[in-house]
């Protein structure tokens, strides 16, 4: 008895060890993680792309693989170049222009103040307005630093693709050193898929969201309808809380332009009505169930990979999760932290427990 509880004792001490150590390593490392996790998004995408083009024809004949790749990887780097460079200006038109919006923030607390009946309100947050105005210019400067790793990022993608067939072969190799390959195969491709169906639906969606909401402001009038439509793109990979901050986003700065209640309450029904059609009828309907994860979780989960890596965590927090949960289920030591994780405690993929 004595040496049973010792064991269970040692396996949680282990355990404790293994996630205390994974934290440390995933905070240490985290610079070059998250711009690997760039990277590796952009090889996705020139590959999705690379796709598309390889079925062009010139009559009877397919373009070669390696001008497909080329011009795929091209294609999408000028791409992110060009949004990069109207992104970038228009931070930088947010910043310059906050002398003139100041009156409008001061109007509208003023008549916020008389409302409430709260003095000097627009004293008070006059102070907090250059602040702001700093941190507009902060995010400006780190936004520059994204495209100052534009080089690095490049490098990456360009190794991904070049070992993108002879990473297949090894593991194939590796696989068949072991008489568990063929589950471990089944699981790789269970998460490729999850990843591959993630990615093409949120992609396709947080875009559509985006351009929706880009000719939605662009009619109510409100300035640089660029930033907040990529701001929406960006917020709606965060799942539960990136819909409703994207919203308020340009709201916010409706209230700011013009000083009135009325057009901020204009961009919350109109770009809020967008996040409900997509997220909650388009979305669901190309997703469906398949990533099986409890809400509890992924609230938990967007809170923990914030913390770890910041808006790069918070977009990769569900499809890490969803992987996780795959992977739990293939071993019978760590398949009851798969089914708490779960969405109803069913695991659709896991090891056949009959053999």
């Amino acid at each position: 008895m004595q040496n049973s509880n010792e064991l269970k004792l040692a396996n949680v001490a282990y355990w404790m060890i293994v996630i205390a150590g994974t934290i440390g390593v995933l905070m240490y490392f985290q610079n070059f993680l998250k711009v690997f996790c760039i990277s590796f998004l952009i090889w996705y995408i020139v590959k999705k792309l690379r796709d598309l083009v390889s079925k062009i024809k010139i009559g009877k004949y397919s373009l070669p693989q390696w001008l497909v790749t080329i011009i795929s990887t091209v294609a999408v780097f000028l791409a992110i170049y060009s949004i990069a460079k109207i992104i970038g200006s228009n931070f930088q038109s947010l910043a310059q222009n906050f002398p003139q919006y100041s009156d409008n923030i001061s109007k509208a607390l003023l008549a916020l103040g008389n409302v409430t009946g709260v003095e000097n309100l627009d004293q008070s947050f006059l102070s907090l307005l250059a602040e702001y105005k700093s941190s507009i210019v902060g995010y400006a400067g780190s936004f520059a630093g994204i495209v100052g790793q534009f080089i690095i990022i490049l490098i990456y993608v360009v190794f991904l693709l070049l070992e993108e067939t002879l990473f297949q072969e090894k593991i194939q190799k590796v696989l068949n050193t072991t008489t568990a390959g063929g589950n471990i195969y089944k699981t790789v491709n269970a998460v490729a898929n999850l990843f591959d169906d993630y990615l093409s639906v949120k992609i396709f969606t947080s875009f559509l969201t985006g351009l929706l909401s880009y000719f939605a402001l662009l009619i109510i009038g409100i300035e640089l309808p660029a930033l907040w439509a990529f701001i929406i793109f960006l917020f709606n990979f965060i799942p539960s809380v990136g819909s409703v901050v994207a919203t308020l986003f340009p709201a916010l700065f409706g209230l700011i332009q013009y000083g009135e209640g009325s057009v901020a309450l204009t961009v919350l029904i109109a770009v809020g009505a967008i996040q409900i059609l997509v997220g909650n009828v388009l979305d669901p309907r190309l997703m469906g169930s398949r990533l099986n994860i409890s809400p509890l979780v992924v609230l938990l989960s967007l809170t923990l990979w914030g913390f770890l890596w910041g808006v790069v965590g918070m977009i990769l927090s569900v499809p890490i999760t969803a992987t996780l949960i795959i992977i739990f289920g293939q071993f019978d030591n760590t398949r009851p932290l798969a089914i708490l994780l779960s969405k109803n405690g069913e695991i659709h993929f896991g090891k056949d427990t009959s053999e």
